[in-house]
């Protein structure tokens, strides 16, 4: 993996935790509110943001893989990308199905977190990015 793309990968990263850092207060107050638990939708959405950041990094680490193989001259096989796919499936259904365990709340939260990732990437250039 070149600098460069690991330079933008910590952009991503940071972005994210920045951007879920102001949701959270956000949600706090929203949660607040609606008298909801408080506890309950912070669990669901940081396992969200997490599982999203874990998802993140498996789809790098498989299309740095991919890239590597077809470099060398190696035909790039979709038996790793479809591990990896598969991978993501379980960890999302795993804690999905955790979290909907905890409340209702917890779950709608995690999918706010689930879309940290995506948001970020679509709504923050990366690509011209000077951050470090």
């Amino acid at each position: 993996m070149t600098k460069l793309f690991a330079d933008q990968i910590r952009v991503v990263f940071k972005r994210v935790l920045l951007l879920s850092l102001l949701v959270t207060v956000i949600l706090v107050v929203i949660t607040y509110l609606l008298e909801w638990s408080i506890m309950e939708v912070m669990i669901g959405f940081w396992v969200g943001v997490i599982v999203n950041l874990i998802s993140f990094c498996l789809i790098v680490m498989g299309a740095s893989k991919l890239l590597e193989k077809s470099k060398n001259g190696v035909g790039a096989h979709i038996g790793i990308s479809g591990i990896s796919f598969l991978g993501r499936i379980v960890l999302y259904a795993l804690s999905l199905f955790l979290v909907a365990q905890i409340s209702l709340h917890a779950l709608i939260a995690s999918a706010i977190g689930f879309s940290m990732v995506g948001f970020v990437l679509k709504f923050f250039p990366i690509a011209d990015s000077k951050e470090e």
